[in-house]
């Protein structure tokens, strides 16, 4: 008889965390390749228990609907945990092609759930009802936040205007993940090299050796570098005596994703201002910062 073929372990990123105080996230058995199909299939399972709320014909309770609503999103939540520390800590080039690949559905995903005109229906019921039920002062604050959060995103717009919004959710995260993986690549590319030792005047020893380190890194044994990222730069601006050094440094910091070339973000950002100004419009607001402020 052949051999019977081996079943894969789940994917560790879906699964509930083990040990105390909500688990711990399990970092050991983290692939790179495991964190798109966890993401996915978090949204999958968060979508299916929308429905499931959504399509219940009991009436709407803070329980069926509100608190329903809160524990939907488990699943998604741990994995959503462990991508963000891999895109904001441990961002390689693996993780940055994932990030490209899942940033705009992660817009969608949370659109279709602010955009379910039957779920909203269900929080406009218990948010209405609010202040003349049992709830707890906490309850109605939470109903308070969940409906406003809703309305913010567009939970009251037509069809039309709802899948307008989606697609500009979708591009803008698009945009931001450009600048941001941008601005990554000039910080992970950017150096200013130092050759005599007398250019480290006023640094501590550590930063002195810290920057002896980042060049034998580089592949610069016996010189000095200030990289271009917010631990190299601020030591060496506040301790540095030699003012042109600083100057130099600081330039290079504050020119990521600035500079031209691949990395120049000029283009996408006058992209993400003008999507901005077309979402706050279409939301009843005269600018991106109005409509920012309606919910703080």
């Amino acid at each position: 008889m052949p051999d019977a073929i081996p079943s894969r372990a789940p994917n560790p990123l879906t699964v509930p965390w083990r040990g105390p105080s909500g688990g711990v996230p399990p970092f050991d058995a983290v692939r790179v390749a495991d964190i798109g199909p966890a993401l996915a299939a978090g949204m999958a399972d968060q979508l299916a228990a929308i429905d499931r709320i959504a399509g219940d014909q009991s009436p709407p309770t803070f329980e069926n609907t509100i608190a329903a609503l809160e524990r939907s999103s488990r699943m998604l939540d741990r994995a959503e945990a462990i991508y963000g520390v891999y895109t904001g800590a441990m961002s390689d080039d693996a993780v940055q092609a994932v990030e490209r690949d899942m940033a705009p559905q992660l817009a969608a995903c949370s659109d279709q759930i602010t955009h379910n005109s039957r779920l909203f229906a269900r929080i406009a019921a218990v948010h209405e009802a609010r202040e003349r039920s049992a709830l707890s002062a906490e309850q109605q604050r939470v109903v308070w936040l969940t409906h406003t959060h809703f309305v913010h995103h567009g939970a009251q717009l037509d069809a039309v205007a709802k899948a307008d919004l989606s697609a500009l959710n979708q591009q803008l995260a698009t945009l931001a993940t450009t600048f941001s993986q941008n601005l990554l690549r000039d910080e992970n590319e950017g150096a200013v090299f130092l050759d005599d030792a007398a250019d480290l005047a006023g640094l501590p020893e550590a930063a002195c050796e810290a920057a002896a380190l980042a060049a034998q890194t580089r592949g610069q044994t016996g010189r000095w570098a200030i990289l271009n990222t917010r631990s190299s730069v601020e030591p060496f601006l506040t301790y540095a005596d030699r003012r042109d050094l600083r100057q130099q440094v600081w330039r290079m910091f504050v020119d990521r994703g600035a500079g031209g070339g691949a990395t120049d973000n000029h283009a996408t950002v006058a992209s993400i201002l003008a999507l901005r100004a077309r979402r706050a419009r279409l939301l009843g607001h005269p600018t991106h910062a109005h409509w920012r402020l309606e919910d703080s």
